[in-house]
């Protein structure tokens, strides 16, 4: 339980560094999925290729993070979710996933410019 207690208190851009996952698929494409706390899991798929796809498994916005349901220039925007919105500054702290390489980056603008 007090594990559960520690991951909830993860920045957005930590607690999806920490589950993301890549792999290689058959058809040559990648995939990335990502957990991110107990509430919040998604994938991308054909990552790297204009028609990236984002496919959602879990977003509960009462949770504990959460994701806008759409790509936002080719990026997923995590953030905190209602359960911990009330800590302050929360509004402003977010991670954001590339659907160009998959990597995980600090700030929206990051994500957009990476190649």
């Amino acid at each position: 339980m007090w594990a559960t207690a520690v991951a909830a208190q993860e920045t957005p851009y930590a607690a999806t560094s920490r589950g993301a996952q890549c792999a290689l698929q058959k058809d040559a494409t990648l995939s990335c999925r990502y957990v991110v706390g107990q509430d919040l899991e998604f994938s991308l798929h054909r990552v790297t290729e204009p028609n990236v796809r984002l496919e959602v498994v879990r977003n509960d916005p009462a949770g504990d993070y959460r994701i806008e349901p759409e790509l936002l220039g080719r990026c997923v925007l995590v953030r905190f979710g209602e359960r911990d919105a009330a800590k302050p500054g929360a509004g402003y702290v977010s991670a954001a996933v590339s659907g160009k390489n998959g990597m995980v980056y600090h700030t929206l603008r990051e994500c957009r410019l990476a190649r």
